[in-house]
């Protein structure tokens, strides 16, 4: 089969023929129909990962596809179905964390496209119990980033408390930002875009569901958030530990600020009174479970929830990378196979 092999770190992808991977009792077989582009992809190859990932590797953590061969042991999926790959796979099944379906929390976990071979690739193989099926509604190319996009900024709505007709603030519209806020207008929020520039805030409101859209290059976008009365929930997508500090100040008391996105610099948060006073949190967000997985394209399916893609065949795999690299795709960059 093709597939785009990571060589090494700080290397390029190259096209290469490797052999279809075999599979385990308990494992499937798909065929792959697109694959999308992270930017973990792009913390792979700067080697960010090294302390849980292998080279060379197939990269790919956003698999969506047909299955083409099923273990001997595996009797709830069948030859044709069409299924994803997540970016967990491979947990102990046994952990505090696995018994209680949170499987991204699992210290043995193994991550798709990072220590195993992932969707860069003509065929991939997976455990069948760590699979979602894809609903029929969505297209393999719009599924495939919600199985690391889609499922990462969906999850939160189940660890924030979260009460339909709260106010969900989003902090950048970008790769991830474009998906949080269609996921909270879906889950029926006062939908907030908070980000740069005139169109992406044009689009946020005539396209991704936001009821404001407020400029945080031009306004004092915190003050601004305030007055209309504070968020819930704020989902910061964007890449700016400077922006992640200012936004604890335009959370509503009891809100929560959600940090999805990395920047190499330190956050600097304000003092602790802010805490305290307001009763305000503050959490993380890896993934999300194959019950958020599930839940994911549920939600995607019912409401119309969909990525903006950029595609690419495989062979274009390093062109496409460094367009992520650079921020170009508007907004998500998927790699078609088959």
């Amino acid at each position: 089969m093709k597939a785009a092999v990571l060589p090494d770190y700080h290397q390029s992808l190259e096209i290469r023929d490797v052999p279809v991977p075999e599979i385990g009792p308990t494992e499937v077989l798909i065929k792959v129909y697109a694959c999308g582009i992270c930017g973990s992809d792009v913390h792979l190859v700067n080697e960010d990962f090294k302390d849980i990932s292998t080279v060379p590797v197939i990269p790919g953590h956003e698999v969506a596809g047909v299955v083409e061969q099923v273990g001997e042991q595996v009797n709830y999926l069948t030859c044709g179905d069409r299924v994803g790959i997540p970016w967990t796979q491979h947990t102990c099944g046994h952990c505090r964390y696995c018994v209680r379906g949170e499987s991204t929390l699992c210290p043995e976990q193994q991550a798709t496209g990072v220590n195993l071979n992932g969707g860069f690739a003509e065929y991939a193989k997976a455990p069948a119990r760590d699979v979602t099926v894809i609903p029929n509604e969505i297209p393999f190319e719009e599924a495939a980033p919600l199985f690391c996009a889609g499922v990462t900024v969906y999850t939160p709505f189940n660890y924030v408390n979260y009460k339909p007709g709260q106010t969900v603030a989003v902090l950048g519209v970008g790769g991830l930002g474009h998906l949080a806020l269609q996921f909270a207008h879906a889950m029926g929020a006062r939908t907030i875009a908070v980000s740069r520039g005139d169109d992406k805030l044009q689009m946020a409101k005539e396209k991704l569901g936001a009821d404001e859209a407020i400029d945080s290059s031009t306004e004092e976008w915190v003050e601004k958030l305030q007055q209309l009365g504070g968020a819930d929930v704020i989902l910061s997508t964007a890449n700016s530990s400077k922006l992640m500090g200012q936004a604890l100040h335009a959370l509503a008391p009891e809100g929560t600020l959600v940090l999805l996105a990395v920047d190499s610099k330190e956050i600097v948060f304000p003092s602790p009174m802010d805490f305290i006073l307001r009763r305000r949190r503050v959490m993380g967000n890896p993934t999300g479970s194959i019950k958020d997985m599930r839940e994911t394209l549920e939600v995607a399916a019912k409401h119309g929830v969909r990525p903006m893609i950029e595609t690419y065949p495989l062979d274009k795999a390093q062109e496409a990378l460094e367009r992520v690299r650079d921020g170009k795709p508007r907004f998500r960059a998927v790699l078609t196979m088959n």
